[in-house]
């Protein structure tokens, strides 16, 4: 009973927030995780150390990382970096497997780090601190992934959920032709003939299809959010490296939903046999959220002996700017239907939802990265670190709606001390370079939350790299995996909606190109 209770919340929360037109103006408190809960990006180098460079220094990721690692550049350098990426969802729905396949390839890394000044010149001396600064473009986070399920439902339709959701709504509203807030789409349905009044009990409804459908959802999802930092770091005697940086962020998240209902069918006599009414029903649901932000960090490596590193950065807290823009499109095509009541023939329609635009700001939580380094001789390193997150400190605001509730759910459900940690190893022989990397990235949400909800979004990359660098030139490349799963349901109908649960598989080939020169 219990287990089940946590299942129906569950689903509750979930339909809450990915068919926001009903609740358009509750359901934001879940950016907090799809914004600000993500890997670094980086170079292909740093990647393949797990991402782990708040004590490493002399990378051109210390530019959007730890802008203290600057200070280690004797040379200025340019680097490119590509990324081919395979993201492969393995669904389960109604004892039926589906696979879908997503992949992409693109520029996910641009950097320079201009070196200013030489020792023994003019305008520099020995003991005078060095000073470098850099210019990065980093893709942080790509939510590009397609999810598919299918199956047939022998329990129950999506018109369960409209009847159920239905009752007790007045008539006058849920057949005005005005779009009315959190009834749209029980509006829409009323408009299909998927919901008709009972003459004899007011503010009742029944639906005239009775059979049991053939269920499919396409889940699609695209964008990123890139990251533009601006950073300098200084070299005081080899001993103390200091950073400052600005980062801007670009952030795009759509996501379209398509679920279909078809070949109803209906058991008589132990026999599953066509209803004939409605030939299918199509739900779109459109969600896309653009904006950018804005954010400042400040670092420090200490190096206490020749082959260690002690290293701090603070990222502030990120004031993101967004916009949403969402609706839902119903289709359904009936078999030529004669619908008595009305006298009329029921055939093709289509309609839409009124659109929900909302403005609004989201304040993530700041990041404090500590991490150390050990250098044996020439031969290589091992490196690690650990973020410090509260994510119950993250708040939405706005003038278009009451954020009240939103935050009361940041509150309630994220942690107020999340870790994450990273852990690299680098071998070298000559000029050349072996590397392994373990990157974790905990829950951001609570053990009460998780516990109820089933709600784990911890992730886990795994990477190995090879690389080659001299004088002039670097060269990289790194393979990343990593896997999560998520629990998808279309609606929610008392405990008894179908459930898929999905396995999503992301491989990953970085390339990083990187030339050296004198200034």
């Amino acid at each position: 009973m219990f287990n089940n209770f946590k299942l129906i919340l569950l689903l509750s929360t979930f339909f809450i927030c990915t068919c926001s037109n009903l609740f358009a103006q509750y359901g934001y408190y879940n950016d907090i995780s799809r914004f600000s809960h993500s890997f670094s990006g980086g170079s292909a180098r740093i990647q393949g150390l797990g991402s782990a460079q708040t004590s490493l220094g002399g990378d051109i990721s210390s530019i959007s990382g730890n802008p203290a690692g600057l200070g280690f550049f004797n040379k200025s350098v340019l680097s490119f970096g590509y990324e081919l990426k395979s993201t492969n969802s393995n669904s389960n729905f109604l004892e039926g497997n589906t696979n879908d396949l997503l992949s992409s390839n693109e520029l996910n890394n641009i950097a320079f780090v201009l070196k200013l000044g030489k020792k023994n010149s003019t305008f520099m001396c020995d003991d005078c601190p060095r000073l470098n600064i850099g210019f990065s473009y980093t893709k942080n986070k790509d939510f590009g992934s397609n999810i598919r399920y299918s199956g047939y439902n022998n329990n129950n339709s999506i018109l369960d959920y409209f009847l159920e959701e239905s009752q007790g709504v007045s008539f006058s509203q849920i057949s005005s032709s005005l779009p009315i807030q959190g009834i749209g789409l029980l509006q829409e349905a009323y408009d299909h003939y998927l919901l008709n009044p009972i003459s004899d009990l007011p503010n009742s409804y029944y639906s005239f299809v009775g059979g049991y459908p053939f269920q499919e959802e396409i889940i699609e999802n695209r964008g990123s959010i890139s990251q533009f930092s601006l950073s300098s770091g200084i070299n005081v005697k080899d001993k103390f490296y200091l950073g400052a940086g600005l980062n801007f962020y670009s952030i795009r998240y759509d996501r379209s939903r398509t679920y279909n209902e078809n070949n109803f069918e209906i058991l008589l006599e132990d026999q599953w046999v066509f209803e004939g009414i409605l030939d299918y029903l199509a739900l779109n649901d459109f969600l896309a959220i653009h904006g950018n932000g804005f954010s400042t960090t400040l670092g420090i490596i200490f190096k206490p002996i020749h082959n260690l590193n002690f290293g701090i950065s603070y990222e502030s807290k990120k004031s993101m700017k967004l916009n949403e823009e969402n609706y839902n499109q119903l289709e359904t095509n009936y078999f030529d239907y004669y619908f008595e009541s009305e006298d009329t023939v029921l055939q093709n329609a289509i309609s839409s939802t009124a659109k929900t635009v909302a403005e609004y700001k989201i304040i993530s939580p700041s990041k404090l990265s500590i991490g150390s380094s050990f250098f044996y001789k020439k031969f290589g390193f091992i490196t690690a670190d650990v973020d410090l997150i509260n994510y119950s400190s993250a708040k939405v605001s706005s003038y278009d709606f009451d954020p009240f509730y939103d935050n009361r759910e940041i509150i309630e459900m994220y942690k107020s001390l999340a870790i994450n940690y990273r852990i690299g190893l680098e071998g070298r022989y000559n000029n050349f370079y072996l590397r392994f990397g373990y990157n974790f990235l905990t829950n951001a949400y609570n053990k009460a939350t998780e516990q109820t909800f089933n709600n784990d979004n911890s992730r886990i990359k795994k990477s190995v790299g090879i690389g080659y660098s001299n004088k002039i030139i670097s060269i990289d490349l790194t393979y990343l995996v990593s896997k999560y799963s998520s629990i998808i349901s279309p609606y929610t109908f008392k405990g008894q909606e179908p459930i898929a649960n999905s396995d999503v598989d992301n491989s990953t080939i970085l390339i990083s190109l990187g030339f050296k020169f004198n200034n």
